[in-house]
């Protein structure tokens, strides 16, 4: 149960956990703050139907002390209530007593008797004589003293004790509550926007050495990180470009020399010697094509813009037929992309090129999904051992069981993948049942 709490927990969104911890806070004091008004509201009250009982009972006394001796039991039989007793003996126990309220009591009565001595009880009980909607238990406070020719006289009045009621309050909690979740969330959004942008920004960082610097703005802390993530950045590019340029330039100095080999080539007298040298000089030039290419789209800036994706894949069906292979073409779909048509054109020709050479049948289809374009470049083959697919998207590797003889240097799926994360998008490698491989490139609809 906890491994779940803790697993749900780690799927809540920072957003999420400081609204709830905020939330939690302000309706906790607002809940301790409604809870002491109503207590505070239920003691007031109660001290006040208190001191107006002792009042009444006070002036009762007072009634009676004024009239004569013989006609007292009658006055004090006609009072229903309070309760007056007559000639009540001293109690030999004194009963629990409330502090709070017995000050309440000593006070009203010195106030309305001043020149009597009294004493108190006040203790808790059953309500009997006092009608109380709100509770059914009560206090019972005893007044006990004496008149002035010394007839003792006991008085015993009844106050209830309300619950705690929230009537008139419990709606103005529950507007705070409302509004103050509202203010927290709008708090939160103002407060949380800049690292929502910041993550933005460094995604996109993430997706090519051309992103555009973050912004510095925001707080102190969001300024501080997105300095040092375009520091990181460009450091990176600085590093980066400065071998993309050295490898560039020896790649291509190698063709000159490859095109000097051919011309001698070309002299040699022996035909077998000739074919043989020919195909290996292919190999090579190849590969440092291949090489340029994959280079020049690690270096180079690329304007997106929107692309017509049947063009786009009637030219590269055209430049991969020209290897002597028909490919099956998807009907037109008047799709929109947005990117950059060469590196396009470039990435989906070798993912074609790939399937004419490696395996057979190469078929084309393409479905939009949600803003998402994907393209389906599918084949019959040998396909790729699933532990191998990551690897075959790294430069200059080959696989000896998903390539044949033909020339090249390990670079088409490696070339097709930098292009589609360039375009934000991404390269998707899977066998098919059956046999075979269906290669996905999955781009942004314009």
């Amino acid at each position: 149960m906890r491994e779940q709490l803790r697993r749900a927990w780690a799927r809540v969104s920072l957003r999420t956990r400081l609204l709830l911890l905020l939330l939690a806070g302000l309706l906790s004091v607002q809940a301790i703050s409604l809870w002491w008004a109503v207590s505070d509201r239920a003691a007031t009250a109660r001290r006040a139907a208190l001191a107006q009982q002792v009042q009444r009972a006070a002036d009762v006394v007072a009634v009676i002390d004024a009239v004569r001796a013989e006609d007292r039991r009658k006055v004090a039989a006609a009072v229903a209530y309070p309760v007056v007793r007559l000639d009540v003996p001293v109690a030999t126990q004194a009963e629990a007593t409330l502090p709070e309220m017995t000050a309440v009591v000593r006070e009203v009565w010195r106030r309305r008797l001043p020149d009597r001595e009294f004493s108190v009880t006040v203790a808790r009980g059953p309500l009997q004589r006092v009608r109380d909607a709100t509770s059914a238990q009560g206090l019972r406070i005893t007044v006990a003293t004496q008149l002035r020719d010394g007839q003792r006289i006991q008085t015993e009045v009844e106050v209830g004790q309300p619950r705690l009621r929230s009537d008139g309050l419990l709606g103005p909690f529950v507007l705070v509550g409302v509004l103050t979740s509202l203010l927290a969330l709008l708090a939160l959004h103002w407060a949380l926007r800049p690292l929502a942008q910041l993550a933005i920004g460094a995604q996109a960082l993430g997706a090519g050495l051309n992103a555009t610097p973050l912004p510095s703005r925001g707080p102190p802390e969001v300024r501080h990180a997105a300095n040092v993530l375009n520091d990181m950045h460009q450091r990176l590019k600085d590093h980066v470009q400065g071998r993309v340029q050295s490898l560039a330039a020896i790649s291509h100095d190698l063709r000159t020399p490859i095109t000097r080999l051919r011309l001698r080539a070309e002299l040699l007298a022996d035909a077998d010697s000739r074919a043989s040298f020919g195909r290996d000089l292919r190999q090579l030039e190849e590969m440092v094509q291949g090489t340029l290419d994959y280079l020049r789209g690690v270096g180079e800036v690329q304007p997106l813009e929107p692309v017509d994706l049947d063009g786009l894949i009637a030219q590269a069906v055209e430049d991969a037929e020209a290897l002597g292979t028909p490919i099956v073409s998807p009907e037109p779909t008047s799709l929109t992309v947005r990117g950059h048509a060469p590196s396009l054109r470039r990435a989906l020709v070798n993912l074609l090129r790939n399937a004419v050479v490696h395996a057979c049948d190469p078929t084309l289809s393409v479905d939009a999904v949600q803003g998402r374009v994907r393209i389906h470049v599918m084949d019959r083959g040998p396909g790729i051992p699933d532990a191998d697919i990551a690897r075959v998207l790294q430069p200059f590797e080959q696989l000896d069981r998903s390539r044949s003889s033909a020339a090249g240097a390990g670079l088409g799926l490696s070339i097709a993948n930098e292009v589609v994360m360039r375009h934000g998008g991404q390269l998707l490698i899977g066998n098919r049942a059956g046999g075979g491989l269906c290669a996905t490139l999955e781009l942004r609809a314009a």
